[in-house]
């Protein structure tokens, strides 16, 4: 029983690392969120969901996938699986994936001031698009750097980076909005500015350290680049650029269909679902997979069955109250924090946060699929569920507006989860927790039945209020009634216990 408790308790720790960065984004988010939602129009916000989108989707082009890689190749070399050596991953990566990025930053910045106004609907937006298009270089090379902290497990580390990158970003795009110009192009400069300060410090402290090989040109390996290609571009293509077409394609059709102020509403809401999602649910899919990877390589698919299935049952019993929960603060969280003019954007709330945590176990239910290295299943199963979202968003949002658009992003989620767990059974089989999904759901649904009608209409003391009584609410059914919520709890009391 040890050894099986064990890795689920690296697993909580490494996931409390991503769920501390997480924490501290939504304290950030929290200054951030109701300045920039009233410094800027309607129109305004959703033209910056429109520019983020597009960088979105550039960065995950310019990283042809490889950052996938990194974890994967890693692991083997670790174990000493593979013919290259870990000199040659870290330079093959760095300056094919920097390559890549000078690449498509230029695309993007001709591609702005190529395209005819009326496609763009806004005057600003190339300029906008080619002081951003400086991100794609950032977030690249940061992505090579930061998987190889993911691969190494040192969560800790990527913690602290990640905190500061997002305060400095915040300090500085703040101070350029408010000291000098309220403007978009302000906005955009200001983050250039910080992410790329933030990335040379990254990168100091990483080579600084003398045992890590430092990236040379003479290190580089074309064998394992296309080796790295060939794993990553179908992740590229299938699993994110595709995930990113599920999470932001309807941007594009809301603002063909609907205009920018509707755009801006659903942007709003979009945006408050994913501070949540960073500080609960990515946590877990973040620390899961370098552990996997490492598991199978090491101590072979039982124990990595055994560590997934564990793993998934306890998501379930974070994901649940979390959907209950935003469900049942989100009419007065989002306005008391975004400002009156996107209360109506509440109402999607349940639906997109429901979306992001079926989205969350993917890195569980495909598992199999990962680790051996099927990616053009992966990226079958991911760009027919972006094909199958664009396809309702155009079907629902003329009738139902952005509801339309979060329904669509729920069940198209919904559609890769259940492929991804289908597809991937015979190469590693990942049993679905139903017991502690029915277990979960149903205290879930109780907490949201209770929370709904306490208090209501007082904004953040509303919140306040229901998440102090939501909390017991949830936990103390659980623990009567779920083997996997009464061993959660006597970890964190015997944690406790060790603190003191």
């Amino acid at each position: 029983m040890a050894s099986r408790d064990s890795p689920i308790k690296r697993l909580l720790v490494q996931a409390s690392h991503y769920s501390v960065s997480g924490l501290f984004a939504l304290i950030a988010g929290l200054v951030t969120f109701p300045l920039f939602t009233r410094v800027f129009s309607l129109e305004e916000y959703g033209v910056m969901n429109l520019v983020a989108a597009t960088v979105t989707v550039s960065v995950a082009i310019g990283k042809l996938g490889v950052q996938h890689s990194i974890v994967r190749y890693h692991s083997e070399i670790s174990a000493n699986k593979s013919r290259y050596t870990m000199s040659e991953l870290q330079s093959t990566t760095f300056f094919g994936m920097a390559g890549s990025a000078i690449v498509v930053m230029g695309v993007v910045t001709v591609g702005s001031k190529l395209a005819p106004t009326s496609w763009l609907g806004d005057r600003r937006i190339p300029l906008l698009v080619a002081i951003a298009s400086l991100l794609v270089f950032v977030q690249v090379v940061e992505s090579a750097l930061v998987n190889l902290l993911k691969a190494e497990q040192r969560t800790a580390a990527l913690m602290k980076y990640q905190v500061t990158k997002k305060y400095v970003s915040v300090g500085l795009m703040v101070g350029a909005v408010l000291l000098i110009a309220r403007s978009l192009y302000a906005f955009y400069t200001a983050q250039v500015v910080a992410e790329a300060l933030v990335l040379l410090g990254l990168a100091r402290v990483l080579y600084g350290d003398r045992s890590r090989p430092r990236p040379t040109p003479s290190s580089f390996s074309r064998p394992l680049y296309f080796e790295l290609l060939r794993f990553g571009i179908p992740m590229m293509i299938g699993y994110e650029l595709a995930g990113i077409v599920l999470a932001v394609g309807d941007r594009y059709v809301i603002e063909g269909l609907l205009g920018e102020a509707p755009l801006g509403l659903y942007g709003a809401a979009y945006n408050l679902c994913q501070y949540v999602q960073g500080l609960v649910i990515a946590s877990i899919g973040s620390a899961i997979m370098p552990m996997y990877m490492q598991m199978y390589d090491r101590q072979g698919p039982e124990e990595t069955t055994v560590f997934i299935n564990r793993s998934l049952r306890t998501y379930v019993l974070f994901g649940a109250p979390v959907i209950a929960g935003l469900a049942s603060v989100g009419a007065d969280l989002l306005p008391a924090l975004a400002s009156e003019k996107y209360a109506e954007a509440s109402v999607i709330l349940p639906w997109v946060i429901a979306g992001m945590v079926v989205e969350g176990a993917n890195p569980m239910l495909g598992a199999g699929l990962f680790i051996h290295r099927r990616t053009k299943t992966v990226m079958t199963i991911v760009l027919s569920s972006a094909v199958l979202n664009v396809a309702l968003n155009l079907l629902l949002i003329p009738s139902m507006g952005i509801t339309g658009a979060a329904v669509a992003t729920l069940v198209s989620y919904a559609a890769s989860a259940s492929a991804l767990r289908f597809t991937a059974r015979r190469l590693l089989p990942v049993a679905l927790p139903w017991g502690t999904m029915l277990r979960a759901g149903v205290v879930s649904l109780f907490m949201y039945w209770a929370l709904r009608g306490i208090y209501p209409g007082r904004r953040l003391l509303t919140v306040g209020v229901r998440m102090i009584v939501g909390a017991p609410l949830y936990v103390i059914p659980m623990v009567v009634i779920d083997a996997d919520g009464r061993a959660l709890v006597r970890k964190a009391f015997a944690r406790l216990r060790g603190a003191r």
